[in-house]
Formats: C-alpha cells, sequence, structure tokens
C-alpha cells in the first residue's frame, strides 16, 4: 500500500518512466506468449520451440536492465530524514523500490495477455478481434498455467534485481573497499539529512562507447563478408551470419554500459 501512494504521488516524469517499464515488460510478455502458442501449435518441433525460447532471453534482460535503472532512478527509493523518523529506512525503501518494480511489470504482463488473448479470439468486442488465429494457435486451448508462469518471470526477475541492485550498503570494514566505504557514508549522511558526498563519476562511459563502436565495426565487416556461417533464426527467418549477431551484442553490452554516463 505504500509503494502504491508513493506511486501515485510521484512526479509525472517519474510516472512515465515507470509505465515505460511497463510497456517493456508487456512487450517481453507477448514474445512468450507467442512462444507459447508456437509450442502448442507445432507440438512436435521441440527444437524450434526451444530456440524460439532462448531468443526470449535478450529482450528479458533488456527488459531487466530497464526496470534496475528506473528503480534507481527514483526519487521515492532515496533514503531522507522525514522518511527515517517514521521507520521507513533503507532497507524498506530496497522493499518499497522491489514492491513498485513488480507491481509495474505485473501491469504490463497483464496488458500483454489481454492483448494476446485478444488476437487469438478468446476477447470480443474491439476492434481486430481474433486478427493472429493462425500465429498464435487459436484452434488449441491455452494452458492458463503456463501462460501465468511464462508472464511471471518478468515481474519476479526484475523486482529481484532492483532489490539486490538497491539493497542497502554494508558498513565499512577493514577489508571493505573504498567504494563501499564512501557509499556506506553517503546513506547514512542521506538517512541523517546532513550534506552527502558528492558521488563518484560515471566510469563506464568510456568503455560503452569503445564497444559500441567495435560492435558497428563488427556488424559492417561480417555483413560485407561472404561466406560466414548462418546461424538459426526462429519463424522461418533466414539465418544471419554469426559475425553480425556477435556484432549486434557488442552494441548492446555498450549501449549498457554507456546508459549510466
Amino acid at each position: 500500500m505504500l509503494a502504491l501512494r508513493l506511486a501515485r504521488g510521484a512526479h509525472p516524469v517519474v510516472q512515465l518512466r515507470r509505465l515505460l517499464v511497463a510497456a517493456a515488460s508487456g512487450g517481453t510478455g507477448f514474445l512468450l506468449l507467442a512462444t507459447l502458442s508456437f509450442a502448442l501449435g507445432h507440438p512436435r518441433a521441440s527444437t524450434d520451440s526451444l530456440l524460439r525460447l532462448a531468443w526470449c532471453a535478450a529482450p528479458l534482460a533488456a527488459t531487466v536492465y530497464f526496470a534496475v535503472a528506473v528503480a534507481r532512478s527514483d526519487p521515492a527509493t532515496k533514503p531522507r530524514s522525514g522518511l527515517c523518523a517514521v521507520g521507513l529506512g533503507p532497507v524498506r525503501l530496497t522493499l518499497v523500490a522491489a514492491v513498485s518494480t513488480a507491481v509495474a511489470c505485473t501491469l504490463g504482463s497483464l496488458l500483454a495477455l489481454l492483448f494476446f488473448l485478444h488476437l487469438r479470439g478468446d476477447l470480443s468486442g474491439l476492434p481486430f478481434d481474433g486478427a493472429a488465429r493462425g500465429l498464435l494457435a487459436a484452434d488449441r486451448p491455452l494452458p492458463l498455467a503456463a501462460a501465468l508462469t511464462l508472464l511471471a518471470i518478468v515481474p519476479v526477475v526484475a523486482s529481484g534485481a532492483s532489490a539486490l541492485a538497491l539493497r542497502p550498503p554494508t558498513a565499512a570494514s577493514g577489508t571493505g573497499t573504498g567504494k563501499s566505504a564512501a557509499r556506506a557514508r553517503r546513506a547514512e549522511a542521506a538517512a541523517t539529512g546532513e550534506p552527502q558526498e558528492p558521488a563518484d563519476a560515471p566510469t563506464g562511459l568510456p568503455w560503452g562507447v569503445a564497444l559500441l563502436a567495435l560492435g558497428l565495426a563488427v556488424e559492417t565487416y561480417a555483413s560485407h563478408a561472404g561466406g560466414g556461417s548462418a546461424f538459426p533464426m526462429p519463424g522461418g527467418l533466414g539465418g544471419s551470419p554469426a559475425g553480425v549477431l556477435a556484432g549486434w551484442a557488442l552494441t548492446a553490452l555498450g549501449l549498457a554500459a554507456a546508459g549510466p554516463g
């Protein structure tokens, strides 16, 4: 209930970021449901179904990373003296952030389920009702338990990752590093209302730009170089050279590393 109250009274920009998390969760949930429908329509093609499910790992990781980034920037999860006075310390604020992330991702997953059922023709009365009956195996009953299990992956993983990323730092000990000690001092100063030390400058920007440039170079070279082995793609699409996929992976890592900077 506290997480819902904090979410309701947040700034419109913060609400927009949460809606973007819900949209990303909905897109990933729809991909997972589409994989389930392919498995229902092609019960003998277990290898293709597993390949489609494996390809869903990339959007799942991107959605979780985006949810964690939004949780880090949420003002409601920052320690403040007023909240500390009513018993909302860093630990409870971490739980609030995890619950807020779970609520946003669950909303997106439910919207994905409604949109999926609508395109299958299970829900009527709206435009494009049953527009994808053949693609989504509308002639076969949908196992509700399997669908809900797939849709629960994104909220569970995203909320757990947010709680892990925003966990309160432990007090600096003799074996602790300098960065952990600085984070502990900043958290203590924020909880008591004292002036905080300046945060460390982001160090991932140069590495992110380097990985981004390297990924683009690998993609360009592999796309123009012929004779490469084609990596299998789901859905009957033509295979892509393994070098192009490696370039995509490097580019994605570069964007992830450069994003905070």
